[in-house]
């Protein structure tokens, strides 16, 4: 059975392989949010969606420890200033993954054990990499296709990065005020001054690791998005119910695309829709084909709130209407190429 943490991963994955390729995709937070390790397993996600996906560290893109360290050991200001090349790390990676690169990028350009400098030959990614990124301040300098970001509460974070530092840090009381003088006072400066969580594209909250919470999807705090219904998200009363207002849309068609019927088993969805037979298409590819909706505006909370209330068989990917308008459509089971769910839509 799947986990609630499989699942969260699983919708930002959904989310990553229906958009462009190749995808630059960031995974910040304040440190000890759990970057890593969701950068790591959403990885693991993306490549499970039939998607190529690599995860790099920005570990292997800080400055010599001459520089990290020239405004003392516990500087906050040195840290949030000095502890990443984030011009060498765009230079290398980013610029080459982007529109008009070479898709030849590296991956690390110091080995922060030893703190060696290394010139590795670089990478070349497929057309389809989706390459994610975890490290701290990500959205200071750099442009990226998306941003994850990963919402953890100071105190909860403190106690994971104290506990998981003792030994590196010289002990638990160093630990304590490294995190305090250094880390996670340069993680303040950073929400303050660049405010991330309103920028991100994703926002989870990590809190509970083993239950963590989308917040947004689909674009920063004030972003619409567009999704096509063809079922019961298009009558009023299923709206207020799942988003406590109406939403505003228009009529629209899903050109090759033939309607069918599924029987829904989970009973929250059937008790917002009042039914357990939902609507279902599948993917054609005959022009003749059409199936009629209507196209909804959605916040990036709400679009976060339908793929939580989705049914785990079916995913999301974004398609193009019979007006030419782009949207995003919930998927039984497979990829774009295959059908498209409707048991909220």
């Amino acid at each position: 059975m799947i986990t609630p943490r499989e699942r969260v991963l699983g919708r930002i994955a959904d989310h990553l392989v229906g958009l462009g390729r190749p995808l630059r995709v960031a995974v910040d937070g304040i440190t000890a949010s759990g970057k890593t390790t969701l950068a790591r397993e959403l990885t693991a996600a993306v490549a499970a969606r039939g998607r190529s996906a690599a995860h790099l560290s920005m570990d292997g893109f800080h400055n010599l420890r001459a520089v990290r360290h020239r405004q003392g050991r516990d500087s906050a200001d040195g840290y949030y200033l000095d502890a990443y090349d984030f011009r060498s790390f765009s230079r290398l990676v980013l610029e080459p993954l982007g529109p008009g690169g070479d898709h030849r990028y590296r991956e690390r350009i110091i080995d922060l054990r030893s703190d060696t400098p290394l010139d590795e030959p670089p990478i070349t990614a497929p057309d389809d990499l989706v390459l994610v990124v975890d490290g701290s301040f990500l959205q200071r300098e750099l442009e990226w296709d998306e941003v994850v970001f990963v919402d953890t509460p100071f105190e909860v974070a403190f106690e994971r990065g104290t506990r998981r530092d003792t030994e590196l840090l010289g002990g638990l009381p160093e630990a304590q005020r490294a995190f305090e003088q250094r880390y996670h006072a340069a993680s303040r400066r950073y929400l303050d001054e660049v405010g991330p969580a309103e920028r991100a594209s994703v926002v989870v909250g990590n809190a509970d690791v083993t239950h963590p919470v989308l917040h947004r999807i689909g674009g920063a705090a004030d972003a619409v998005v567009n999704l096509f219904s063809y079922g019961t998200l298009q009558t009023p009363p299923v709206q207020v119910e799942h988003f406590g207002r109406t939403l505003a849309g228009k009529e629209d068609v899903l050109p090759g695309y033939r309607q069918d019927w599924v029987t829904i088993t989970d009973p929250a969805v059937i008790a917002v829709s009042g039914t357990d037979r939902h609507p279902i298409v599948r993917r054609t590819g005959d022009p003749a084909d059409a199936t009629s909706g209507t196209m909804l505006e959605l916040t990036t909370t709400e679009l976060a709130a339908a793929d939580v209330y989705e049914v785990d068989d079916y995913r999301r990917a974004l398609v193009r209407l019979g007006s030419e308008a782009e949207a995003w459509v919930y998927l039984a089971g497979g990829h774009g190429a295959n059908s498209v769910d409707g048991s909220v839509a």
